[in-house]
């Protein structure tokens, strides 16, 4: 009941924080959609695409290894992380240098500028969430929340500044505000965790580590392929303004994953330790709530969604609003499916899950090929939504039959249902929204009454 208890609190901590980081991202969405052009917006966002292939990689991917040696290395936490963050920035230097040389050995035409930008970044990126892994592990929601917020805030205020400050090449202004404003953030952490204790070569921690986080490398790139190859893919075959308009739709999809995100820093944790404990009841029970919980929420975003595309755009981006229930219906299966691989992940099943994320991602590439040269960034959504229900079925066929009593399976596939076939109602009613927001209205007082119920249970 006490884990419980945490579990929740941590999650109310990480949901309120990723609110107002979403909401400043969606602020930066409204500002940065009216003070740069169309292309350099898209070429922003294809930009942030590269970079978070670039963090794939370039720190090993060692962040999610902190999670596993929480429970396998509790006694030598501190000395493990601080080991493996050295690992990380090592790996980042050694791959900077080999990029560099590439490209100018083969003569590449890129703005080594903005490979360095795109580096730092990637590498600040991975460190933060190497951080937030630790603070999670730990229970320590005030700071992850924290670092969950502010680098959002500060990132944005250094971008909207050097975006007015540098008009004649607003790209560089917005790339550079960026990576400033996550670096200063990873370097607090380095220095955090190296104050705590100061790194040393460990090959006992390496081998542990590398054997989690290099297959693991393949799955997250995939993931990455699978999220961002629509957006690389419509800037090169339509154009960066299709992609800018496509982007901005897509940030209403990342809010649940974000959300996702946010609670996963919670769920994660206490799912790991009922694993260890064999308390499958109890996880089957607290799954079946957080399903309802998401679908409540993700139906919730669905219905609000056109208001919030016409707040943060010009009207040059509101057809986007005829295919976001195809986003929203992507990011849930995102978080159906992640139930499967944090067990995988739990088991160090990394391989399994990188061979399942390249299938699906191959796949993606191919069916985004053909849809978007005939449907354009709508094309791009269908093919995501295939994609993302592929892979659900792949990592399900990868849990043991005997294992699948972890799961209320039941459950996930009745709300993927429910959510698909509301995704279609939405589409009827997208123009009605005194239909919507009354359908909102009723969400909010079901849940409210749940909630109510749960608090007199307690």
């Amino acid at each position: 009941m006490e884990q419980q208890n945490k579990f929740l609190k941590a999650s109310v901590f990480y949901l309120l924080g990723n609110i107002v980081g979403q909401g400043v991202v969606l602020l930066s969405s409204a500002i940065f959609t009216r003070i740069m052009d169309k292309e350099a917006y898209g070429l922003v966002n294809t930009y942030s695409a590269w970079v978070l292939v670039l963090n794939t990689f370039i720190g090993l991917n060692l962040f999610i290894t902190v999670r596993n040696a929480y429970i396998d290395y509790r006694e030598e936490y501190e000395k493990f992380v601080s080991s493996i963050l050295l690992l990380s920035l090592k790996a980042f230097v050694g791959f900077m240098v080999v990029i560099i040389l590439a490209v100018k050995v083969f003569a590449i035409n890129v703005d080594i500028f903005v490979i360095l930008i795109a580096g730092i970044q990637a590498i600040s990126v991975h460190t933060v969430n190497y951080q937030m892994a630790i603070y999670s592990m730990k229970n320590e929601y005030v700071k992850r929340t924290l670092l969950m917020v502010l680098p959002n805030i500060v990132h944005t205020i250094l971008s909207v500044i050097l975006v007015y400050v540098c008009t004649q090449n607003q790209y560089y202004g917005k790339i550079v505000g960026n990576a400033v404003g996550i670096f200063l953030f990873a370097l607090l952490s380095i220095i955090e965790i190296f104050r705590k204790k100061w790194p040393e070569v460990n090959k006992e921690y390496y081998k542990y580590a590398l054997a989690i986080s290099v297959p693991a490398i393949f799955y997250t790139l995939s993931d990455l392929i699978l999220m961002q190859s629509d957006r690389i893919m419509i800037t090169s075959m339509v154009g960066a303004k299709e992609t800018a308009v496509y982007s901005l739709v897509y940030n209403i999809g990342s809010i649940l994953i974000a959300l996702y995100t946010a609670i996963n820093g919670a769920w994660t944790p206490w799912f790991y330790q009922k694993l260890a404990m064999s308390d499958f009841n109890e996880v089957r029970k607290v799954q079946k709530k957080y399903i309802l919980l998401f679908f409540a929420i993700s139906v919730s975003v669905l219905n609000v969604s056109p208001e919030v595309i016409k707040i943060l755009s010009p009207k040059s981006y509101w057809y986007g609003i005829n295919y976001v229930n195809l986003i929203v219906i992507s990011s849930y299966l995102i978080f159906i499916y992640s139930f499967f691989t944090t067990y995988l992940m739990y088991h160090k099943k990394t391989a399994r899950i990188a061979i399942n994320t390249i299938i699906s991602a191959v796949l993606n590439i191919v069916m985004n090929y053909f849809l978007i040269i005939k449907f354009k960034s709508i094309g791009a959504a269908y093919a995501t939504i295939i994609s993302y229900a592929i892979l659900f079925a792949l990592h399900f066929v990868a849990i043991q039959k005997e294992e699948r009593k972890n799961f209320a399976f039941l459950d996930m596939i009745i709300s993927v249902i429910a959510i698909c076939v509301y995704g279609c109602i939405f589409f009827l009613i997208k123009d009605l929204w005194l239909v919507r927001y009354t359908i909102l209205s009723i969400i909010g007082i079901l849940m409210l009454i749940q909630i109510k119920k749960y608090i007199k249970e307690r």
